[in-house]
């Protein structure tokens, strides 16, 4: 049997189109992954192997008439915050074990319109929040995936799916994706609605994707937007800014080789100037946090009220945090939050991409999900950011790469992206994952 899950999604949907494989076949390998890995890895929250089932013979009809779709029989993953009709909505809070959705969620509606196979929910930290999830990182059993989007990352990493959905209020899509070593992309915020998924903190929280390549979230992001957008990439090397200030704060291992990964894309050609931020990062990040804890006091006060003893620690203080934050200093943190984003997204314009590392460093252990104040900034701003694999910690960890690019321009910031990816190393399989493959033959 091939393995589509080696290759590209676009790859994968042309062998569908010429007839050398079926929506059912794709989902039987999904599930056969799962069932080797899933033990361990911990990525899903429910596997409606049944309901894949019935859409992919439903999708290989279509494909017999001659329909075949942008996604067609693409199994999908998507983070339980998000409703799925028929399904569960959990979001890691015990009380809403048997919370069954009545409706699809905006984003999985279209993802079903575009011939994708809901494969199931994957695992969340609770509500999106810090309070870590049961995942553990493919590369490493001992160690973070990242969060919140937790189970959406390690299930692309682990290949038990080309393609899965996540959110990021602060660093839920970009941290997770460079922790397993996948690519992650959090487009401009509002870029689909959120219609369906569980709120977090209205004003910050966004949809995300997650992919093998860059030509994969590229295919996708096109498809759910229904634009056009050419995944080969730039002919013309991009400038690129790098952002000094979030080196002070990387460990130096992880900076020395975010330093290395600079000089590859300067040698390749790519104009790179350093450059500071416009303003305080200390100043940027308390912005976002008080602006993050305010909004979810409001989301979830009353339900803590009720659900004292099933809400975790860290979620639990958050609230209780934002519900004493007096209002003078919640709106003095909005006016400033307009002038941040408008000094941040005039810089992105002096360049094609701004240039930072993803993480401060490779994944730490299962205690935390993660240092979120390198993606945090571009939540509050709502740019669009996208972290790439750029090779390994010497203790074998993922690093990434992160391009942020103007506001409202997701495409441009694609573009840079898929420059940047033919000139980085590309990761080997994650050692669990590869001798579940060699197994699989």
């Amino acid at each position: 049997m091939s393995h589509p899950e080696r290759g590209t999604i676009a790859e994968t949907v042309a062998m569908i189109r010429r007839g050398e494989l079926t929506a059912s076949a794709l989902v039987e390998q999904s599930l056969a992954r799962i069932a080797a890995l899933e033990p361990q890895i911990q990525a899903w929250a429910l596997v409606d192997a049944d309901g894949a089932r019935q859409a992919a013979v439903a999708t290989d009809h279509l494909a017999q008439r001659g329909a075949v779709l942008p996604l067609h029989g693409i199994p999908v993953g998507v983070k339980d915050i998000i409703d799925v009709a028929g399904l569960p909505t959990q979001a890691g809070f015990a009380p809403r074990a048997h919370h069954v959705a009545q409706h699809d969620a905006a984003i999985v509606a279209r993802l079903r319109a575009l011939g994708a196979i809901l494969l199931g929910k994957t695992h969340t930290t609770q509500f999106a929040f810090a309070d870590p999830a049961p995942t553990r990182n493919p590369w490493h059993l001992e160690h973070t995936p990242g969060g919140s989007s937790s189970g959406s990352a390690a299930a692309v990493a682990a290949r038990m799916i080309p393609l899965a959905i996540g959110t990021q209020t602060a660093g839920s899509v970009l941290r997770p994706a460079a922790y397993c070593g996948v690519v992650g992309f959090k487009p401009t915020y509002n870029w689909f609605p959120l219609a369906g998924t569980l709120p977090l903190a209205w004003s910050l929280d966004h949809l995300g994707l997650f992919a093998r390549s860059v030509r994969d979230i590229t295919l996708a992001y096109a498809a759910i937007c229904e634009q056009r957008v050419d995944a080969t990439g730039r002919e013309v090397a991009p400038s690129l800014v790098v952002l000094t200030d979030f080196l002070d704060r990387t460990e130096p291992a992880a900076r020395q080789h975010f330093l290395a990964t600079v000089d590859q894309l300067r040698a390749a050609g790519a104009h790179v100037r350093e450059q500071r931020l416009p303003i305080d990062l200390d100043l940027i990040l308390d912005v976002h946090h008080v602006i993050m804890l305010t909004e979810m006091a409001a989301a979830h006060w009353q339900q803590l009220n009720a659900f004292p003893d099933a809400y975790g620690p860290r979620l639990r203080a958050a609230v209780e945090t934002g519900q004493l934050v007096p209002a003078s200093l919640a709106l003095h943190a909005r006016r400033l939050r307009g002038e941040i984003t408008r000094q941040l997204n005039d810089l992105a314009q002096t360049a094609d991409a701004l240039v930072l590392p993803t993480v401060s460093g490779p994944a730490p252990g299962l205690e935390t999900t993660g240092d979120r104040s390198f993606q945090a900034v571009w939540s509050l701003t709502g740019m669009p950011s996208i972290s790439l694999p750029s090779g390994l910690s010497p203790d074998g960890l993922p690093l990434g790469l992160q391009l942020v690019g103007q506001r409202a321009c997701d495409r441009r910031l694609l573009h840079v992206a898929a420059w940047c990816e033919q000139v980085l190393p590309e990761l080997p399989t994650p050692p669990i994952v590869a001798a579940s493959l060699a197994v699989d033959g």
